[in-house]
């Protein structure tokens, strides 16, 4: 049977589509060919970059290649009408000097892997093209995470440097807890717990955010005065996800659970390279019914573990 018209589709044998390095990737590609046509070869590349982009910035920053592939799945040929299926297999390793990084989407930093497949059809016939996107986790040997090291605190009017308010004084309070892992696993939901003691004001809402810490070096730039700077860093901050743990009037003396679970390819183990920085923070911020707002920041690093 003819088909309506010519395509690629590429499957990868995991669903998921996570791998990590020294891991073979296989698949298959799937060629819909409608009344048959002459190529010059089918190929494909597997390649992974990192992006950067500078805050408050239009300037372009070359993206760092991390992985560069490219596997002649067919060679020049004619292929005739119907479906044609072809195994590929590569394996994930990193371009020369430059180590892998795991798979991240932020705002200012991101770091991807694509697999495209290019088919050349000649002069009268447009090239195909598909590409999918895997995911690349790069587990860390860390043994000092055996033991959980909590971040307690105890917030009081006295205690907070960020108080937000429009109008009138800060309403007395007293809140403690705990977020019980400082040194988080990226694998396992963050956790911990808030007891409301007293407040003279009535408690609207306790929200958990997510905040990634983005940094990019301004030497790269691209300008004189951006190279004069040296490793001075670009920082910006933005919310990756919040997590309301409470609404109303909350009870006082009563034990609320903290448990944020982390999003995959939105967070990645915590960065630091000479050209770029990512980490994170959790905010906990609890809002009052007349408009007060106070916040309490939290520094967190992520890991992934053998």
């Amino acid at each position: 049977m003819n088909p309506e018209h010519s395509g690629i589709e590429i499957n990868l044998s995991r669903f998921d589509r996570i791998y990590r390095p020294l891991e073979s990737v296989t698949g298959t590609l799937a060629l819909t060919v409608k009344d048959g046509w002459s190529h010059s070869g089918v190929t494909l590349t597997a390649t992974g970059t990192a992006t950067l982009q500078l805050p408050s910035s239009s300037n372009e920053i070359p993206p760092r290649v991390l992985m560069s592939q490219k596997i002649t799945v067919l060679e020049s040929g004619r292929l005739e009408m119907g479906v044609t299926k072809v195994p590929f297999s590569f394996i994930v390793k990193g371009q020369k000097e430059n180590a892998l990084l795991e798979t991240y989407h932020g705002a200012y930093v991101s770091v991807n892997y694509v697999v495209k497949v290019q088919v050349e059809r000649g002069m009268r016939k447009r090239s195909l093209s598909k590409e999918i996107e895997f995911i690349i986790e790069v587990p860390q040997p860390k043994k000092d995470l055996s033991t959980p090291v909590p971040i307690p605190f105890h917030l009081t009017p006295k205690t907070l440097d960020k108080v937000n308010s429009a109008v009138g004084k800060v309403p007395g309070f007293d809140i403690e807890g705990s977020l019980f892992r400082r040194n988080c696993l990226i694998n396992l939901p963050i956790t911990g717990e808030v007891v409301v003691n007293s407040s003279e004001k009535v408690i609207e809402a306790i929200d958990l955010q997510l905040v990634r810490v983005e940094s990019v070096s301004l030497a790269l730039g691209g300008s004189s005065s951006d190279v004069s700077k040296g490793g001075e860093m670009a920082k910006e901050s933005t919310e990756i996800e919040s997590l309301q743990i409470a609404i109303g009037d909350v009870v006082k003396g009563l034990t609320i659970p903290i448990y944020m679970v982390l999003p995959r390819v939105y967070t990645c183990p915590s960065l630091k390279t000479a050209t770029f920085e990512v980490q994170f923070e959790i905010n906990l911020q609890i809002v009052f019914e007349d408009g007060y707002m106070v916040t309490e920041n939290f520094p967190i690093s992520l890991h992934r573990t053998q």
